[in-house]
């Protein structure tokens, strides 16, 4: 059910987004300490900071409330230095930098992965790690997030 809201929330807020200039990387929304948080993580080349966020907000605010999503705090923020890299846009954007990746148990290979994303597919990503490059398929990672610290 969760997942039919986060699409009609990003139907709805797509446009107004766009038209801003900036771009939506992700929306969570779901349960924290008993509230329902709506949470949308924005991009632009530029750089986020506060007026942008503000700006998103009131342009999208109006839109979510005349569609009666219930939420208890709206937060637009940016999706931070150690962003999560999940869309093709994304690995592909981000290709040669340092990333952290994280598999699923039933993997084979490494739990995680630390390194440079070297080449992304719809099938496979290649981390260039300190020991070489490893092959691992899209369908068992967890998550991939830039690592600043690297």
């Amino acid at each position: 059910m969760t997942e039919s809201i986060i699409e009609k929330i990003i139907t709805l807020i797509e446009d107004p987004i766009n038209s801003l200039e900036v771009e939506l990387v992700d929306v969570e929304y779901r349960k924290e300490n008993g509230e329902q948080m709506l949470r949308l993580l924005i991009d632009k080349e530029s750089g986020i900071d506060m007026d942008i966020c503000s700006r998103v907000s009131r342009a999208i605010k109006g839109k979510i409330d005349d569609a009666d999503i219930f939420y208890d705090h709206l937060e637009v923020s940016s999706p931070g230095l150690d962003r999560i890299i999940k869309t093709d846009k994304d690995f592909e954007r981000f290709r040669g930098y340092n990333v952290k990746l994280k598999t699923l148990k039933s993997f084979e290979g490494p739990r995680k992965l630390e390194g440079k994303l070297s080449v992304a597919d719809a099938e496979n990503i290649i981390i260039e790690t300190k020991d070489g490059p490893v092959q691992v398929p899209r369908s068992v990672i967890t998550v991939v997030r830039l690592d600043p610290e690297q």
